[in-house]
């Protein structure tokens, strides 16, 4: 053997080996057949017995102890490694996730389509029982692992709607419901706004997507238009931000043309970004990364059992991304400014979230549909004065007569210093007077 075989690899020196080992083979098989045509054919009576015929040995490259003993080390480590991201994992998980009964939902491990409303706060720390405060973004995720799809539509937080308590109706901003019931009233209000199921709910505090954005890196945007907000400036066009700076990109809100609609757009990027980015990681210790860095920033009703089912059968939806924007139109209850859903709109986004679902498009009639329509003059463009029917007063639980109807146009001529509310508070959207924390309870 001369000095570049001394060089060689071990794949190299096995495939020499066994070309080696075919051609001998293939010279004993050529002189044995050149034997026996020398031989003369017996007859059918010749006395002596023709010779067994026996194939020729087969020789295979044996692969050397060390060399098991190194592969499985290797496969040790990877098994012991994966188990211990995976514990990793499900420990972090176990405080944002509800324990489960150790049953996998049906629905999840038949792949059907799955939605999700993910409710933004600044509350704190989201540990007792995920109230306190209102939602300052909306979203109603879809996700759909046939069509490989997920939506992101933005629902306006400040969007009429009539809640039911043990004290009669209450008509409230759609943020206020978080307040009054918690995630499971903001749920139930969506769900009845859109004529939609929802499978599940995510309560974030919107501090966690700081580190959430340093964990994958960091995102890239395309600004619209440039602006200043809390010490940074942000150019117009495409730059990447970090988790600090991508926080304040998302909370600018007045200074935006398109107000909270363009806050909306803008989380919706840096949402989009992130998940781009961790589809292109996929791996267990970019998802340890996100788990460690929400904490308990992240609460959700989605069970920890069905964690594994959900990624598995859902994660290649990631590869395509859509957003879409519930639109409101301009209000003012009391002095107060509002977003007044129209029936157009609710069906046309109704239409585009049961579509994802899988479910057919139907009509919907609701409490806010109703209250549209029985408007006497508005139009949500020259007049934006909307009336509360049955003589209601928004967040006065119990007030008026419970109708859809409008019976009165009292309403339209109060002010808001009639009920103690500051110009802060008409510009913030607060909705319980003095902050009070509402006495009566909701009808689930």
């Amino acid at each position: 053997m001369d000095n570049n075989n001394h060089r060689e690899s071990r794949e190299d020196y096995r495939k020499r080996m066994e070309e080696r080992i075919q051609k001998q083979v293939n010279e004993n098989r050529q002189r044995e057949q050149e034997e026996q045509a020398e031989q003369p054919r017996y007859q059918p009576d010749s006395p002596e017995p023709q010779e067994s015929f026996e194939p020729p040995v087969k020789h295979h490259y044996k692969m050397p102890k060390w060399m098991k003993a190194l592969i499985w080390l290797l496969v040790i480590l990877v098994a012991l490694g994966g188990f211990y991201e995976y514990h990793k994992i499900h420990s972090a998980a176990n405080g944002m996730f509800t324990s489960g009964d150790g049953k996998i939902s049906k629905k999840l491990q038949k792949g059907e389509p799955v939605s999700v409303l993910a409710m933004g706060t600044d509350v704190g720390a989201l540990n007792r029982g995920n109230k306190g405060g209102n939602t300052d973004s909306i979203e109603l995720f879809t996700i759909n692992p046939k069509k490989q799809t997920i939506t992101m539509t933005s629902i306006p937080r400040d969007i009429l709607v009539r809640v039911n308590t043990s004290d009669g109706a209450d008509y409230v901003k759609l943020n206020a419901a978080y307040s009054i019931g918690g995630p499971k009233q903001t749920v139930k209000q969506v769900e009845e706004l859109l004529g939609v199921p929802i499978d599940y709910y995510a309560v974030i505090n919107m501090g966690v997507l700081e580190k959430v954005v340093n964990s994958v890196g960091g995102v890239t945007v395309n600004n619209p238009f440039a602006f200043d907000y809390e010490g940074h400036h942000f150019k117009k066009g495409v730059q990447h931000l970090n988790g600090t700076n991508a926080l304040k990109y998302s909370r600018m809100r007045y200074d935006d043309p398109n107000n909270d609609y363009g806050r909306q757009k803008r989380q919706q990027q840096i949402l989009q970004n992130v998940i781009e980015k961790f589809k292109k990681s996929g791996s267990i210790s970019t998802a340890n990364k996100i788990l460690n860095a929400v904490g308990d920033g992240v609460k959700t009703n989605i069970p920890i059992d069905d964690i594994a089912t959900l990624y598995g059968n859902y994660h290649g939806a990631m590869n395509n991304v859509k957003t879409y924007h519930f639109q409101g139109q301009d209000a003012t209850i009391e002095g107060v400014s509002f977003q007044i859903a129209s029936p157009k709109e609710i069906n046309r986004v109704s239409k585009l979230v049961r579509k994802q679902l899988d479910l057919k498009p139907k009509t919907v009639v609701n409490h806010e549909t109703k209250m549209y329509k029985s408007q006497p003059n508005y139009d949500g463009y020259n007049n934006t004065n909307f009336i509360l029917p049955g003589g209601a007063s928004y967040n006065d639980p119990g007030s008026g007569n419970g109708s859809d109807e409008v019976t009165g146009s009292s309403s339209t001529t109060r002010s808001a210093s009639q009920y103690g509310r500051s110009s802060s508070e008409q510009r913030t959207g607060t909705l319980y007077r003095s902050n009070r924390t509402p006495s009566y309870s909701v009808n689930y």
